[in-house]
């Protein structure tokens, strides 16, 4: 992937983080506004994942996002669901993603990457943690750097697995 697109994509996934909130969502729209053909469906089924999932502080949203896109590209159809094969197309990079959340991130759960990066986690469900998470930049240069990060990362494990090369 050339520097110039991956520079779109990084400023994209701040730019969408930062406007709308909902991880997932939105890794998987700046991905369909700038390198893969994500239905809307997708991106609308990935609203209850944010924060974890429901605000939960359990598997980052912007990794289950993540998973989602390359999911779009080698999933395994409805129509091939006796079709094994996808399943290990999908696994291969599924966990080359998963390794760099590990190696940045020491982790995949939403809570801790938190942590990690703003030294401490927030119940995001609760309204005033809500406001502390704002206050103290979750939306500003935090979260949204996790999900900027997701979406390169995305199309490096694509590239990585062959499936798909990017310009």
């Amino acid at each position: 992937m050339n520097s110039e697109l991956r520079e779109k994509i990084y400023k994209q996934g701040m730019e969408n983080e930062a406007k709308y909130g909902g991880c997932a969502q939105c890794v998987l729209l700046t991905l369909s506004q700038t390198a893969l053909d994500i239905p809307a469906e997708v991106i609308k089924s990935a609203t209850g994942l944010m924060a974890g999932g429901v605000r939960s502080g359990n598997s980052c949203g912007a990794f289950s996002g993540a998973l989602m896109a390359i999911s779009c590209v080698v999933g395994r159809p409805a129509d091939r669901m006796d079709d094994k094969t996808y399943v290990a197309k999908t696994a291969e990079p599924g966990r080359k993603l998963y390794q760099k959340f590990m190696d940045e991130y020491g982790t995949v759960l939403c809570r801790d990457i938190q942590y990690k990066i703003m030294g401490k986690s927030y119940r995001m469900y609760d309204p005033e943690d809500m406001k502390r998470f704002l206050a103290d930049g979750g939306h500003d240069d935090k979260c949204t750097a996790v999900v900027a990060k997701a979406c390169i990362w995305v199309l490096e494990v694509l590239e990585e697995c062959d499936i798909m090369h990017f310009e």
